[in-house]
């Protein structure tokens, strides 16, 4: 077995490596070329730092990680690991792993994080061999925006100041230069803030900072009035947030449910 970086792989030979690796995953998670860009440059993932397992010559395994400094502190991600079916039960995951805690050590990296389907016990198993600790339960909804007769709030752009952050977000939810912040105002008051991101593919909510999560279906009501029955994501959410149950009451259904997970590297 070697270790090689992601770089020394072309960008076609990466995503049928990816693909072949996720054929038969949980969760479907086949990528185009121009699909795994866009998740290489919006999650932050490094070709240099990301990695590649060989069994003779042959790509066996992926890892891709990126790091990026949070709250004074320098983290991790590893954003997919998976490998071959007929490279399996090799020990390869376990020695990409290790490879990249190594990696992130030399990095002076403080914390590496990661989630993995609630249901994929082996890889939890071997993360917590690792020294990976549970978060929190995610869950990840989806369906399309609808009339839902509730009144409109007031989405107050903010920009040019700071935003406290939850520190056990997760790292795809977190600001980046493709989400959005907003205030929640209704009747003068303030009622929190959110963090999201439009695209082509509709509205994806990231953060949630409601003071009454009975208004998530306000805040989705103003969405609907601005754009219509779009698709919407919630992305990543604690499962015992109380709105998660209001939307699926209100024609959201579950994706998959995650453990957030996490590695002390540096303290």
């Amino acid at each position: 077995m070697e270790l090689l970086r992601l770089s020394a792989f072309t960008r076609k030979e990466q995503v049928v490596l990816w693909n072949e690796a996720f054929a038969d995953y949980i969760v479907p998670a086949t990528m185009t070329e121009a699909s795994f860009k866009a998740r290489m440059e919006s999650l932050f993932l490094s070709e240099e730092e990301s990695l590649v397992a060989t069994m003779n010559g042959e790509p066996a395994g992926i890892a891709l990680t990126g790091t990026r400094s949070f709250q004074s502190k320098k983290i991790a991600w590893i954003g997919g690991i998976a490998i071959v079916p007929k490279f399996r039960k090799n020990g390869l995951a376990r020695q990409l792993m290790e490879a990249l805690i190594s990696d992130y050590g030399k990095q002076s990296v403080a914390e590496s994080w990661l989630e993995v389907i609630a249901n994929n016990h082996p890889a939890i198993r071997l993360y917590e061999s690792l020294g990976y600790e549970k978060i929190n339960d995610l869950t990840f909804l989806k369906g399309d925006l609808q009339n839902y007769d509730k009144a409109e709030v007031a989405l107050t752009s903010i920009t040019g100041e700071p935003i406290s952050e939850n520190p056990n977000t997760p790292w795809q939810n977190l600001i980046s230069e493709q989400t959005k912040a907003a205030s929640i105002w209704q009747n003068n008051q303030n009622l929190g803030h959110i963090i999201y991101r439009i695209s082509d593919n509709g509205l994806t909510l990231l953060q949630l900072n409601l003071q009454d999560d009975d208004k998530i279906l306000n805040v989705l009501q103003t969405f609907f009035n601005q754009f219509g029955a779009i698709p919407c994501i919630i992305s990543n959410q604690e499962i015992s947030r109380p709105f998660i149950a209001i939307c699926m009451q209100n024609g959201f259904t579950e994706v998959a449910q995650q453990m957030q997970m996490r590695k002390t590297i540096h303290s």
